[in-house]
C-alpha cells in the first residue's frame, strides 16, 4: 500500500481531517508531528537563558543563544525528522507550512515532496525558502502563488483550506444563547472589532490566546473571555449556540484591498448551519454572495451596524444561515483536498520516471 507521510503539528487540528482522506482513497497514513519533538533541555533551559537575554537586553530581539546546538527546537525537529523518515520510508511527504525545515533536511528525502502554505506569509524572501527543494507548492493565498511565481517558482498552485463535514455539523436542537462569538488569537486590529461587539450586546463570547493581557484594563472584553482553546465538539457546540459567528482574517482596517488567504474558520462556520460573518477576502467564492449566505463587512462602523441590524432581525439570520449551509454541502471536504495532493504526487512521479 502507498504510505504518505504529513509533517505538520498537531494543532491546529488539520491532520486527522486529510488522515482520513488520504485513507479513503486507499493509501496509509503516518504524521510528524512537530509539537512532539520538543526537547526538554530547549524548552526549559535554552528558552529560559534567552528570554533572561532579551529582558536584560544583553541579546537583540530576534538574536538567540544556541542557534548551533543540536538539542535547540529547530535543529533537532530537523535530526528527527530525517530519522523518521529512514525509518518510516514513505512513497510520499506532505508539507504543511507553518514550520519549514532544512535544505540538508530536505536533500535526504528522496521520495517526492510537496507542501502546503497555510500561514499567511507573502514576504517574497520567507517564500523562496519556503518553497526550495520542493517538488510542487500550494498555497491557500493566491497573492503568495503570484509572488513565487514572479521568483521563477512555476510548480505552485491554489489549494484553499477543508472541513470535516461530520465534526462540523447543524444541531437543529442548539439554543442560540450567545449573541455572536469568536475563535482566534489575540490582534490589535481583531480587538477593535470585538469592542464594537461589545458596544451592541453583551452576550459575547471569546476564545483565543493572548487576549488575557490586553483585557486586563478593559472589564467587559475580560468578561467576554471564555478560554484559550475551543476545538472539535466543543467549537461545533459554540458555533451552534451562537446567533452570529464572527471570521476577521485580520485585513488591516483602511486597507482597500481584499486579505489573501482564508483560513480554516469560515469553512466550518458554514457547515455547522451559523450565519458567517466576516471581513473580505481575496479567495471569496463566486457563489459566497453578501446578504445571501453570509454577511461581509469592510470596517467597524460597517460591522457595528450589520450586527444590530442582525440581532433585531431573527428571520434574516436564519435565511442567510440555511443558505450558506446549503453552499457549503459536499465542498471542501478533506477527501476532495486529499484527491487533489495524490494526483499532484503521482503526476511528479510519472514525470520523474520517464
Amino acid at each position: 500500500m502507498t504510505r504518505i507521510l504529513i509533517v505538520y503539528q498537531s494543532k491546529p487540528a488539520i491532520v486527522p481531517g486529510l488522515e482520513k482522506g488520504f485513507q479513503n482513497a486507499g493509501l496509509e497514513t503516518i504524521s510528524f508531528l512537530a509539537n512532539e519533538y520538543h526537547h526538554w533541555v530547549d524548552k526549559y533551559i535554552f528558552h529560559a537563558i534567552n528570554k533572561w537575554a532579551h529582558n536584560l537586553r544583553i541579546l537583540k530581539k530576534g538574536k538567540f543563544l544556541f542557534s548551533k546546538h543540536p538539542l535547540t527546537h529547530w535543529n533537532y525537529l530537523n535530526t528527527e525528522l530525517v530519522k523518521f523518515y529512514k525509518k518510516n520510508n514513505p512513497d510520499y511527504v506532505f508539507f504543511i507550512h507553518g514550520i519549514h525545515y532544512s535544505e540538508s533536511t530536505l536533500t535526504q528525502i528522496n521520495a517526492p515532496k510537496i507542501a502546503w502554505l497555510v500561514d499567511p506569509v507573502q514576504d517574497p524572501k520567507r517564500l523562496a525558502l519556503f518553497s526550495t527543494n520542493l517538488d510542487w507548492y500550494f498555497s491557500y493565498s493566491k497573492i503568495a502563488i503570484r509572488i513565487l511565481q514572479e521568483l521563477g517558482f512555476k510548480n505552485t498552485s491554489y489549494l484553499p483550506h477543508a472541513v470535516d463535514q461530520n465534526e462540523f455539523r447543524h444541531l437543529p436542537e442548539a439554543r442560540k444563547s450567545i449573541d455572536i462569538s469568536f475563535v482566534g488569537k489575540h490582534s490589535v486590529h481583531r480587538e477593535k472589532f470585538i469592542l464594537a461587539a461589545l458596544e451592541v450586546t453583551n452576550k459575547v463570547s471569546l476564545y483565543g490566546s493572548r487576549w488575557v493581557a490586553p483585557a486586563l484594563s478593559k472589564p467587559h472584553l475580560l468578561k467576554a473571555i471564555k478560554g484559550i482553546e475551543c476545538y472539535g465538539e466543543k467549537l461545533n457546540q459554540l458555533y451552534n449556540s451562537s446567533k452570529v459567528v464572527l471570521s476577521i482574517i485580520a485585513k488591516p482596517e483602511n486597507v482597500l484591498e481584499t486579505q489573501s488567504g482564508i483560513n480554516m474558520r469560515p469553512y466550518e462556520i458554514l457547515a455547522s448551519g451559523s450565519i458567517l460573518f466576516s471581513d473580505n477576502y481575496d479567495e471569496l467564492h463566486p457563489e459566497l454572495i453578501n446578504n445571501q449566505n453570509l454577511i461581509l463587512f469592510n470596517n467597524v462602523d460597517e460591522f457595528k451596524q450589520s450586527l444590530s441590524e442582525l440581532l433585531n432581525d431573527s428571520q434574516k439570520i436564519e435565511r442567510i444561515a440555511v443558505a450558506g449551509r446549503k453552499f457549503i454541502k459536499g465542498r471542501f471536504s478533506y477527501d476532495e483536498m486529499a484527491k487533489t495532493i495524490l494526483a499532484k504526487f503521482r503526476e511528479i512521479q510519472n514525470s520523474g520516471s520517464q
